[in-house]
């Protein structure tokens, strides 16, 4: 059964389309290079922006749906919240994600080196979270490892394009830790529907509320790493975070409905981020 245009936007989830576009488009900021480069760089960085929009999205969401068709069918989450994918139609689906793809290959020809590590690392992990023989996301603590490397990976893919190979690498580890509590909290609803499936997570691992005081202690890490870059602008973004996961914890049975919220909040904070980083770029501010 092929698929429609419309089901393709829809399995991408485009609710979660910044969290790989949005870092993307910080690692382009943080690089200082903004202005600092040639035209084909300046190709390459819209080409990639584009890939990190749709392609990539409908690659890691699409394996993802694949691989998860028995954990999806007894996922409330998945069933009222997001669509489940049958079998009937993974044929289909791998034909697309190969399609939108292998256009970009090409592009490592063009790249540095640092990117294109960057890009492969980013590929990897989002195939192998889901699919076969790793499938990461079953083999806690494997599960926050390789999703929070799909989720800052897309930032060292723009950072390192602009030509700046002067990464700092503290950095890079707040924003995984911050990934770490991302990943966690999404896991949490899916904690029956997992069990049931057989899939082991770290959040099956730890229980509901163990689960959801590690991700305050990610978000509290993260934020107080966050603070020697961004000062007082990073415990803000920790305050939020930390809030949500308290709330949560005091009253799980709307812990759905609060991460219902998460992608407007991610957006919203990553939308000040990415202003914060780009007027400091420009006026020096």
């Amino acid at each position: 059964m092929e698929l429609k245009f419309i089901d393709i936007i829809k399995l991408s989830r485009p609710r979660f389309w910044m969290y790989v576009l949005g870092t993307f488009l910080v690692g382009v900021i943080a690089s200082g290079n903004l202005f600092l480069h040639e035209r084909l760089t300046t190709l390459l960085l819209v080409l990639f922006g584009f890939f990190f929009l749709i392609p990539a999205n409908v690659l890691i969401y699409g394996v993802n749906d694949i691989y998860d068709y028995q954990t999806d069918i007894h996922n409330t989450k998945k069933i009222a919240y997001e669509k489940v994918l049958f079998p009937d139609r993974h044929k289909a689906l791998w034909r697309v994600i190969v399609g939108l793809t292998l256009p970009f290959l090409p592009l490592l020809f063009f790249i540095n080196t640092p990117s294109k590590l960057a890009l492969l690392v980013f590929v990897f992990t989002g195939i192998f979270y889901s699919a076969t023989p790793i499938r990461a996301k079953s083999k806690p603590p494997l599960d926050i490892l390789f999703s929070a490397i799909i989720y800052v990976s897309p930032a060292l893919v723009g950072f390192f394009l602009t030509g700046n190979t002067n990464i700092q690498w503290l950095a890079v580890l707040g924003a995984l830790i911050w990934a770490f509590a991302m990943q966690t909290y999404s896991a949490v609803p899916d904690i029956v529907a997992d069990k049931k499936a057989g899939v082991d997570t770290l959040a099956t691992m730890l229980g509901e509320k163990k689960a959801l005081w590690f991700c305050f202690l990610c978000y509290f890490i993260s934020a107080s790493i966050g603070y020697y870059y961004l000062g007082y602008l990073a415990l803000l973004f920790g305050l939020v975070y930390c809030t949500i996961v308290v709330l949560s914890i005091n009253n799980t049975s709307k812990l759905f409905s609060y991460y219902t919220y998460f992608p407007l909040i991610n957006i919203a904070t990553g939308a000040v981020l990415f202003f914060y980083m780009f007027f400091k770029e420009v006026f020096g501010v």
